[in-house]
């Protein structure tokens, strides 16, 4: 809805708000851009000293956590593995809307109209804040980590209140307003949700503390939920535990073919020699054409990072990378998955196998310079 044109102290302070978060937001959300980048290495040093200062508490280092995965490109659940594109599809297609809205608003400005109640404004009286609700949402979906939950949690509890005051200010400016009002829902035709309202008599402090009430919900219901998906993938993940560690595959695998990658690639010279002593293990399978920036792998000439599965690969060839799991604050309880744990890997060698022929093909040493260093990037 269109602003007033002098929107008095406590509308600009809230706005102020919003601004505020959402710059603390789209700090959050273009991580996401960054490490997608070219210079995804370079950038994310950016981030990296937050990351880390987060990780050193116990009481902080769990919002850094990834809840889906990032790594992976193949699980055994389809609700995990389109999680990803759902969430592009929901974060472009906020934008798009918020776009749409701002034109609306914008052009009747410049026109010095009215109140804008046609297009999308027909039917809801805040188009531009739902999209960016819808793009919030789609943003913690592509970019899952408990960090950007509460981001999206904050701006979006910012937009409700920050609609409420506007309503408050064209109510004042716009005659009609409170009849359009009456036909419209807020974020949603009126049809599909129940009006709710606080007494017109409610004391000014017992509205603060419905407000961050709330707040507080909403934030433990999202929190929640990210942890139950968080343990389903962990569980949708190909996985196997052996002696020396787990084996984590990115793409799906049979348990027969992953039982052979694992006893040929831990049973090589190369590899006793350099996990002797090291551990816990987490050793991620990939086809031996797959490069991802966050294992920390060779890169030949000529190859690129990604995380797209190779067409047409041979699926008889894999190579195995042989991390040692770095653990956060709380360890790894007796029993308890290593993955569910880890915070970070420290390279140690990486095996090419051939299934077919039953042989360790080549082995190749740590590099030298990993892609991202030792920052703390996703692990599964």
């Amino acid at each position: 809805m269109s602003d007033a044109a002098r929107p008095p102290q406590h509308a600009t302070a809230t706005r102020r708000a919003l601004w505020a978060s959402m710059l603390f937001y789209a700090l959050i959300a273009f991580e996401f851009f960054y490490m997608a980048s070219p210079f995804g290495a370079y950038l994310y040093a950016v981030y990296g000293p937050g990351l880390d200062w987060l990780q050193a508490f116990g009481l902080t280092g769990w919002t850094i956590q990834f809840f889906l995965p990032h790594i992976v490109a193949e699980t055994r659940s389809v609700p995990v593995d389109v999680a990803e594109t759902v969430g592009m599809i929901l974060f472009a297609g906020g934008l798009v809307g918020f776009a749409v809205g701002a034109f609306q608003i914008y052009r009747a400005k410049l026109r010095r109209e009215e109140a804008v109640v046609t297009g999308v404004y027909r039917h809801i009286r805040h188009p531009q804040y739902l999209a960016l609700i819808v793009a919030s949402i789609g943003m913690a979906l592509f970019w899952p980590r408990y960090l950007v939950v509460i981001a999206s949690v904050t701006v979006i509890c910012i937009y409700i209140a920050l609609g409420r005051l506007e309503e408050g200010i064209c109510l004042r400016q716009f005659p009609g307003y409170a009849a359009y009002m009456q036909s419209t829902g807020r974020f949603l035709p009126r049809r599909l949700v129940p009006r709710l309202a606080f007494p017109a008599a409610t004391p000014g402090p017992v509205r603060v503390a419905a407000w961050c009430g709330a707040y507080l919900a909403a934030l433990a219901v999202a929190l929640s939920a990210a942890a139950g998906l968080r343990a389903h993938a962990l569980t949708s993940l190909y996985t196997l535990q052996t002696e020396e560690g787990t084996y984590l595959s990115v793409v799906a695998i049979g348990q027969d073919d992953l039982e052979a990658v694992a006893r040929l690639a831990g049973s090589a010279p190369a590899t006793r020699a350099a996990t002797s002593g090291r551990g816990p293990l987490l050793n991620y399978v990939l086809p031996a054409g797959m490069y991802v920036s966050e294992v920390p792998m060779r890169l030949p000439p000529g190859a690129r990072f990604g995380h797209s599965v190779p067409s047409g690969r041979d699926p008889a060839l894999y190579k195995v990378v042989f991390t040692e799991a770095v653990l956060d604050a709380g360890g790894r309880p007796e029993g308890e998955d290593v993955i569910a744990h880890a915070v970070n890997k420290i390279p140690l060698l990486e095996v090419h196998i051939d299934l077919r022929a039953g042989v360790v093909t080549n082995s190749f040493p740590p590099p030298e310079t990993p892609f991202y260093g030792s920052r703390q990037v996703p692990v599964f």
